[in-house]
């Protein structure tokens, strides 16, 4: 056989044969099959109908902020943590001031450090706030939720505007009275918003709240985008009414939900919603049945025979 024709004979199958190898190798190794992700998992990555509704509020970033932007302390023990020119008596008791933006300035540390200092301002007295971050870092890094115990008087009219007078359902039975005292309230019952305030204990708003049978109580609220997930909008309301979801559950259980308790004969699903997520779930197989044990970070105690409670410690 001629040379020159078997060479273009073994060029042509190698050309026919190398797109192949390619297609079936998308990661790079051969035979590795490209990853795609289900129609579950992206669903479960989408925002909430709670996410979607306070999308519209956002943290201002520091290079954005003008001189005069308001602030108030929420908290006496922010004088551990921001350094002042004040006495000692005024900064015993800072809760509830207001002070203002007034500039941010460059600072060096002790070990040599470049770092930025912002500086707020009562009118009398100064306030500053020592970031650790390069002052080429902290106008595009910080936003106006990144100083503790201070809260953005913007960003609590924010929420005024968006929630004062809203129905929405609770999702958290942890609600305080009026001197600040935790007490045991509902969740999946209906309320209305009739405030939003600067908060206190460490929370950048309070929401005073109103069931339907009148009763009050106040709701500690963080920002959705400060980090503390178990305090946000989205952790704490919901837009519909839950019970349209459960229809299966009994009016009685379904009021021991409400209530955050549970009893035995109650499903894993009921017992979630009573109280949440467990921290930590053991399974075991004894004979014929499964034994399930949820552990819960506060001491809540919850054991499953087959799917349903049977003890419990609360």
């Amino acid at each position: 056989m001629n040379t020159k024709y078997l060479y273009c004979i073994v060029s042509l199958i190698f050309s026919c044969c190398l797109p192949a190898v390619f297609t079936g190798c998308s990661t790079g190794i051969e035979g590795t099959k490209a990853i795609k992700y289900s129609k579950g998992v992206k669903k479960e990555n989408m925002p909430s109908p709670e996410e979607k509704f306070i999308s519209g509020i956002e943290s201002i970033r520091l290079k954005d902020w003008k001189q005069g932007r308001r602030f108030m302390f929420i908290d006496d023990r922010a004088s551990l943590v921001f350094e002042s020119d004040a006495p000692r008596s005024e900064l015993a008791s800072l809760k509830g001031k207001r002070v203002e933006y007034s500039g941010t300035e460059r600072r060096i540390t002790p070990g040599g450090v470049e770092q930025a200092v912002v500086r707020f301002s009562d009118g009398i007295y100064t306030y500053s706030y020592p970031t650790g971050k390069l002052p080429t870092e902290s106008d595009t890094l910080l936003t106006s939720l990144d100083f503790p115990m201070l809260a953005d008087l913007a960003t609590v009219d924010q929420y005024r505007r968006l929630l004062q007078g809203v129905s929405l359902w609770t999702r958290n039975s942890l609600w305080y009275d009026d001197d600040g005292e935790k007490i045991r309230g509902r969740r999946f019952v209906k309320v209305i918003i009739d405030s939003v305030s600067t908060g206190q204990n460490g929370f950048l708003m309070d929401l005073s709240i109103r069931d339907e049978n009148g009763d009050r109580a106040h709701i500690y609220m963080n920002p959705v985008n400060r980090g503390l997930e178990s305090r946000t909008f989205p952790s704490l309301f919901l837009l519909t009414d839950p019970r349209e979801r459960h229809t299966s559950i009994s009016d009685e259980v379904w009021d021991l939900i409400c209530r955050g308790l549970v009893r035995p004969g109650m499903t894993k699903e009921e017992c979630k919603l009573a109280l949440g997520n467990p921290d930590d779930v053991n399974t075991a197989h004894d004979w014929n049945q499964t034994i399930d044990i949820w552990n819960y970070n506060n001491g809540t105690f919850l054991h499953f025979q087959d799917g349903l409670l049977t003890k419990f410690r609360i």
